[in-house]
């Protein structure tokens, strides 16, 4: 055999040793940006490969995160790293800090094939609101919804929790957070569109300026439930001095009766919708 032919040989044979050994490529995040979450979230940030020795890494040298985060390290390989909030509510369940934008940065974590983050890869989250300001049991406590935000094309989205048994009185006797209550001022033939989602079953309350109920909603836990309201003339027979061309506060009860069920985190969204002749 010539020797040219034995260099195109063995050029071909390095060609293909080399494609067999690159069999494979970086670990990279599916979404390095997510829509906001609940701060109740527990944050998933998925890989497109198979992560490994997942059981060795640390949160100085791999994970980095600031404070109010903690990684639940699970099995030794997977595409998924899961975090929670170090804060707590009264109830017990974990929160990250409400309407931040915040990030988890990675750092010399190898994939199944053998590839290892090159420099550094960053994760981007941000978290909603906590509109659910405690003591709001009842309509003259209620947190008050910001009606410029909530007539804006895409509404106004925020966080509850209900904590159901949060602690007891010096007497012993038990002290619940079973009900939430939100004000927003309306006018009569207003629309308003509430989409719910919640962990566990749950009832939403439309109440009038005196109080009473209008209109009760159910919410399936972990569907987006979504209801509208119409503001009727309900609320003049109530109080004949009022006008229908006057904002007067409605209110938006979340409860539930599961006193010994674990805490009940929801996310709402109100969009309103004014009448208009």
């Amino acid at each position: 055999m010539d020797k040219t032919k034995i260099l195109a040989i063995t050029a071909f044979v390095a060609i293909l040793s080399a494609c067999g050994s690159d069999n494979g490529s970086l670990p990279e995040l599916v979404k390095s940006y997510p829509n906001s979450i609940s701060p109740f979230d527990t944050l998933v940030v998925k890989f497109k490969s198979e992560l490994i020795d997942l059981d060795k890494l640390d949160t100085i040298n791999n994970i980095i995160l600031n404070q109010g985060k903690r990684w639940i390290k699970g099995k030794a390989k997977g595409k998924e790293l899961r975090f929670i909030g170090t804060n707590t509510t009264p109830g017990g369940l974990n929160y990250f800090e409400e309407g931040a934008n915040d990030s988890i940065e990675f750092k010399k974590i190898k994939n199944a094939d053998n590839y290892e983050i090159k420099d550094r890869l960053v994760f981007y989250f941000s978290t909603l609101r906590l509109l659910d300001s405690e003591p709001n049991d009842s309509k003259s406590y209620a947190n008050e919804i910001d009606l410029e935000k909530a007539k804006k094309e895409d509404g106004i989205t925020f966080a509850g929790v209900l904590d159901h048994k949060i602690g007891a009185t010096e007497s012993g006797q038990s002290i619940f957070d079973m009900d939430d209550y939100y004000m927003l001022k309306l006018k009569a033939a207003d629309t308003v569109s509430i989409t719910v989602t919640n962990r566990e079953d749950l009832s939403l309350i439309a109440k009038g300026p005196s109080g009473t109920t209008d209109t009760t909603f159910q919410a399936v836990k972990g569907k987006s439930n979504v209801f509208k309201y119409i503001v009727g003339l309900k609320y003049l027979l109530e109080d004949p001095t009022l006008s229908a061309s006057v904002s007067v506060p409605f209110y938006i009860n979340v409860t539930d009766n599961a006193t010994t069920s674990p805490p009940n985190p929801y996310t709402i969204r109100i969009k309103v919708m004014e009448y208009k002749k």
